[in-house]
């Protein structure tokens, strides 16, 4: 390695993030690809074999840092317990700095994207070893689930009001993950995209990538809800994306505060 000596363990590394920063740290320190996938890991890094549902201190040995990259597991018990796992893995294993890929606004609304988050980062916290819990923004590529409603009627509709969002790319994120990984802890860090999109922003980026109009549409609450619904959107998703937007409105997810 060129006289790197810095160890670096990424979960998740056959994953779309996980996958990014381990690319970006591979020339620069002693990479542990920690997977489920080892065959879908590209060579040139050492790659163990791990799952979140049965981790030990194995899958970290040797790491002076460690990367746990969040599962996506539909059940938020199960998930948070997934995380505290593989933290409490690499503590055991002596890492030396512990990071956590986690989400703007976790300390409120809505559970459902939330409560994960924030149970892990309260097992960050406890683990012991100095840590560092990323706060990424919304991905900008989830937008990309928004092009088929958008094209087939021609609106974005949403009830985030006058909010906006700092969508960030997995690229940015990655880029965060790396640097961080190579350095001291940093306690939380939000990491947001260079600008927010408002609805109307999001509409017309919309409308760029579909080559065709695509109107902004704003609803109250309990309208958006209704039209949750009406799409086949399950309950729970309607309740959780309508505390989305309220946070949105609140200024959540807006990033920090640029000087006019």
């Amino acid at each position: 390695m060129g006289g790197v000596s810095k160890r670096i363990a990424v979960t998740g590394a056959a994953g779309a993030l996980g996958s990014a920063v381990v690319r970006r740290l591979r020339d620069r320190a002693d990479v542990i690809a920690v997977t489920r996938r080892p065959d879908a890991v590209a060579p040139g890094v050492e790659v163990r074999r791990a799952d979140f549902d049965d981790i030990g201190p194995a899958a970290f040995a040797g790491a002076d840092a460690v990367l746990v990259v969040s599962t996506d597991h539909r059940d938020n018990g199960h998930r948070a317990a997934q995380h505290a796992a593989a933290l409490t893995a690499a503590a055991a294993a002596g890492a030396g700095h512990l990071v956590y890929t986690s989400l703007v606004g976790c300390d409120g609304p809505p559970d459902l994207l939330n409560a994960a988050h924030r149970e892990t980062e309260a097992a960050l916290r406890t683990a012991g070893p100095p840590w560092t819990a990323l706060r990424n923004n919304l991905y900008l590529e989830g937008l990309d689930g928004l092009r088929a409603a958008a094209a087939a009627t021609g609106r974005h509709v949403s009830n985030a009001g006058a909010g906006a969002v700092s969508y960030v790319s997995r690229s940015r994120c990655a880029e965060i993950a790396a640097e961080t990984l190579l350095g001291p802890a940093r306690g939380v860090v939000e990491v947001h995209g260079p600008r927010p999109l408002d609805t109307a922003a999001v509409a017309a980026l919309l409308s760029a990538r579909l080559s065709g109009p695509v109107e902004p549409v704003l609803l109250d609450d309990e309208r958006y809800a209704d039209h949750l619904l009406s799409t086949g959107t399950p309950p729970a998703l309607a309740a959780a994306l309508v505390a989305l937007g309220q946070a949105v409105r609140a200024g959540v997810y807006t990033g920090p505060r640029r000087p006019s």
